[in-house]
């Protein structure tokens, strides 16, 4: 199969392409862009936290996510670091093109073999797990939209070109069972990706989507308690301090961090945040990561709830 079709229509969004336009431009109207904080002076956006929480739990937080890509050019191409849910694999290329109800997106496969080179194949490829992809598709729908949106104005609309990598939780570190310098294909593929943004500078070129959730807690998710008030309570301040230690761009003390307590939180994102700290340091140009909008998605009939929140990738001058 050379071409991944999207798979969460139509009970995500609208399998028909106009009437699935129609409802990404409503979704855009759902958060008004005076409601995002203004981004830290002398700083540039070179990408996005986005969620990948179902569609119809909260079409606003991703509005907050891409309205910040409105006011800029789009881009070449996106790099998507999503969550691979059920990939085996803690690193997943993949290089087939995608089809969604809003047209084809194109992948940028020699980007993909730029990340894989000199890497070995099985470490890196399992096509399986991204069919159904959820945190790829998402993404990938809310940037044709924008793209379909922008041509209005602009006349035909630009494709969507992207690079797929599906990370893992880096449980092995995170849980005490290997120490930092043992993290082998982690620091191969921060280099490699540090390579790719010397070559192609993060930003109009190249704009990096980070596709994650929060924490997910409760019996939903296999934790012996409910969850309190008290605990939604807690988390927040926990998941404050966590995005507070992501902006200073230090990929170890952010892992370091969910080390702390074994990331018995579950939060949904910790490879893909670590990846990109590590290779923006190895680049000598460090990311800084503003939190935008937050949410708690709980759900009283099993006492379980889901985190997320969308925010902005910047680099400072």
């Amino acid at each position: 199969m050379t071409t991944l079709r999207a798979h969460h229509h139509p009970d995500c969004y609208p399998s028909d392409p106009v009437q699935a336009l129609a409802f990404f431009r409503s979704a855009f109207k759902s958060f008004a862009a005076n409601e995002l904080p203004p981004a830290p002076d002398k700083s540039s956006l070179v990408g996005i936290v986005t969620p990948h929480i179902d569609f119809r739990v909260s079409l606003p937080s991703y509005a907050a996510a891409f309205l910040p890509l409105l006011g800029e050019p789009l881009a070449d191409t996106y790099l998507i670091l999503g969550v691979g849910h059920r990939s085996q694999l803690e690193w997943n290329l993949d290089r087939r093109d995608y089809l969604t109800p809003l047209g084809r997106a194109e992948c940028a496969t020699d980007l993909v073999d730029e990340l894989a080179k000199g890497a070995d194949p099985a470490l890196h490829f399992s096509p399986q797990a991204h069919g159904g992809e959820h945190s790829i598709e998402f993404p990938l729908l809310w940037l044709q939209a924008l793209h379909q949106l922008r041509a209005a104005h602009d006349g035909k609309a630009k494709p969507v070109r992207f690079v797929p990598l599906l990370c893992g939780g880096l449980h092995a570190y995170v849980e005490g069972f290997v120490e930092w310098n043992e993290l082998d294909e982690f620091h191969r593929l921060s280099r490699a990706l540090a390579d790719l943004f010397q070559k192609i500078p993060p930003g109009e070129k190249l704009r990096i989507i980070v596709s994650i959730d929060g924490c997910h807690l409760g019996p939903r998710f296999d934790h012996p308690f409910q969850v309190s008030s008290a605990l939604l309570k807690a988390t927040a301040g926990w998941e404050e301090k966590l995005w507070a230690c992501a902006a200073q761009g230090n990929a170890r003390e952010f892992l370091d961090w969910f080390r702390e307590e074994g990331n018995d939180r579950y939060f949904d994102g910790v490879g893909a945040l670590a990846l990109l700290l590590s290779a923006s340091e190895l680049n000598k140009n460090k990311v800084t990561i503003q939190r935008t909008h937050y949410e708690q998605w709980f759900t009283e009939r099993d006492a379980s709830a889901v985190t997320f929140s969308s925010g902005r990738v910047l680099t400072t001058s």
